[in-house]
């Protein structure tokens, strides 16, 4: 497939003829970059499908995706990243660099239900793949950063996203043949992955300054955090009803043996009323012991979910 010619490319992606003059590339560069990648994008997808196939094993991901970046799009991001660094004199792609500066001809997304199975998955991708670059956590303002120890500036870098982008991202050294290939992975929650979805159909790339859009979607991606909350809370009701149901069973057995040996003791004769009286007492305290879900445990009377919530939609306003 031809590359589209200048004019025509440069309407359908709304590039100012002059800001390309600035950046330093010519159109006959960008053909050859053009015709280099629809060759070399065809080892790609081998790339991007045996990462994805070790991914799908890992238990806390919910869905993989992977893409091989379309080499329209690939013209469009080189023409975007010179024209953005026209004033730096050592940035340069060329037909033999880009290669290393686009990280992003591979990309894979991985979904997860809940935000906390992103520090296993994190464990997971470093300990399989060596990474070109330290891996990027982009966070919305208010954002907790404790994160379960990964503030550890190290191993990770943090970046406050102005439209309330939550994701982490990765950046994988795959080798092949001798041949070094980049892969961009991007970790995130199926809420955060619909609102971000929705901002970049709708904004993305030629709406970035529209304030009216810029708001509806900053109130949509409060409503992708506070799924994201309501989706733990839920799940943490859910592991303390299942505690508390095994406490229960545990309960009821040592009720069943001390009323057998009451009952034993009774018929036998074998007692005195000390014995009886303990135990019945210790019975009786079993009883007690047994516990049953209340509202004030589940849903919107759970005083953790509220906060939580609360937090969660106010917290910019």
């Amino acid at each position: 497939m031809a590359l589209l010619d200048q004019t025509s490319f440069f309407k359908k992606y709304h590039i100012d003829q002059y800001s390309f003059y600035d950046s330093r590339l010519s159109w006959s560069k960008i053909e050859a970059i053009y015709e280099d990648y629809l060759i070399f994008s065809q080892k790609l997808k081998p790339i991007a499908d045996n990462i994805a196939e070790i991914l799908r094993k890992h238990p806390d991901i919910h869905t993989v995706k992977t893409r091989i970046k379309r080499p329209e799009h690939l013209i469009e991001k080189i023409i975007r990243k010179s024209i953005e660094n026209n004033d730096n004199p050592h940035f340069k792609i060329t037909i033999e660099s880009y290669k290393k500066l686009i990280t992003d001809l591979v990309g894979i997304r991985i979904l997860h239900l809940y935000k906390d199975q992103a520090y296993h998955i994190d464990k997971f991708i470093q300990q399989t793949w060596p990474l070109t670059e330290t891996a990027t956590i982009y966070y919305r303002e208010g954002d907790n950063l404790t994160l379960n120890g990964v503030e550890d500036s190290t191993r990770y870098h943090f970046e406050q996203h102005p439209v309330g982008y939550r994701s982490w991202h990765y950046v994988l050294k795959v080798t092949d043949d001798d041949t070094e290939y980049k892969a961009e992975v991007q970790v995130r929650t199926i809420f955060e992955e619909g609102w971000s979805e929705v901002d970049h159909q709708l904004r993305y790339p030629y709406d970035l300054d529209n304030p009216l859009l810029e708001d509806q979607l900053l109130v949509l991606n409060r409503l992708a955090g506070s799924a994201d909350e309501l989706a733990n809370t839920i799940r943490e009701t859910q592991i303390s009803l299942d505690v508390l149901r095994k406490q229960n069973e545990a309960y009821k057995e040592k009720i069943e043996a001390l009323s057998e040996d009451l009952e034993k003791a009774l018929e036998e004769k074998t007692f005195n009323e000390q014995v009886v009286k303990n135990l019945k007492e210790q019975i009786d305290s079993l009883k007690a012991s047994i516990h049953f879900p209340n509202k004030a445990m589940i849903g919107k009377d759970n005083p953790l979910y509220v906060r939580k919530i609360q937090s969660s939609l106010t917290e910019d306003e």
